[in-house]
């Protein structure tokens, strides 16, 4: 797993230059795609640690009480960063890799964490950066989220309607290959979102990609009002 999640960026990027690629082999051969805002360290954030974000981590899943499936989340909205992107649920590809958005204003929600609103780890992802059938690199749905402060909001929208608010009480940036990494996924002992991005400078290397990211970068929030409720779908 911890392979599949040092290769999420790498997958990001994949899919946001597929058709890219398939247009430019057509018309121009060509040899190499890359995605990102190359060369630019963006700048990391250094709100709190990961030690901190992985405090209320419970270690092990809360049994839930069998009942109908809880509502699934649609719309993500960050205020201060001038966010507002449809949610897709996904889950992993055939070989095992998580899959990712095929837009770049797209927010990835994977149901084998938890839903929102269900008094456990609830965890997002998204694009940082894009490529464009012209070649040209564009900013992602998550290009500003190291931006966020502590003690900001974030709004999640269900699929009956319901909103919940989180505030953010950290946002983190740790080294790719950084074994906390997937640790941030792992269940809570209260209601939380976690969101996972790539960030840091592009080191150019090998793979198909001819580089990776630095780091990834980890907001998390903690629910404002209260915990899950009968009208939550518990």
């Amino acid at each position: 797993m911890l392979q599949r999640l040092r290769n999420l960026d790498r997958r990001i990027a994949i899919a946001a230059a597929a058709v890219t690629v398939s247009a430019l082999l057509l018309i121009g051969g060509l040899a190499a795609v890359f995605l990102g805002i190359r060369g630019e360290d963006a700048g990391l954030p250094h709100e709190g640690n990961i030690e901190q974000l992985l405090a209320s981590n419970s270690g092990a899943a809360t049994p839930g009480t069998p009942g109908p499936p809880a509502p699934a989340p649609v719309r993500f909205v960050i205020p201060s960063l001038n966010i507002d992107a449809p949610v897709v649920a996904l889950g992993v590809t055939p070989d095992g890799f998580p899959d990712v958005p095929e837009r770049p204003d797209q927010v990835a929600w994977y149901p084998f964490s938890a839903p929102p609103g269900q008094s456990n780890n609830a965890v997002f992802s998204g694009h940082v950066d894009w490529q464009t059938a012209a070649g040209n690199p564009i900013a992602g749905v998550f290009y500003r989220l190291r931006e966020m402060k502590v003690g900001e909001t974030m709004e999640i929208t269900l699929d009956n309607g319901a909103k919940l608010t989180y505030r953010v009480v950290g946002n983190v940036a740790t080294q790719y290959d950084d074994p906390k990494v997937l640790q941030v996924m792992d269940p809570t002992d209260r209601d939380v979102v976690t969101i996972i991005t790539c960030g840091g400078t592009w080191i150019r290397g090998s793979g198909p990609l001819g580089g990776n990211y630095s780091h990834r970068i980890i907001v998390r929030g903690d629910r404002v009002q209260g915990l899950a409720d009968a009208s939550l779908g518990r």
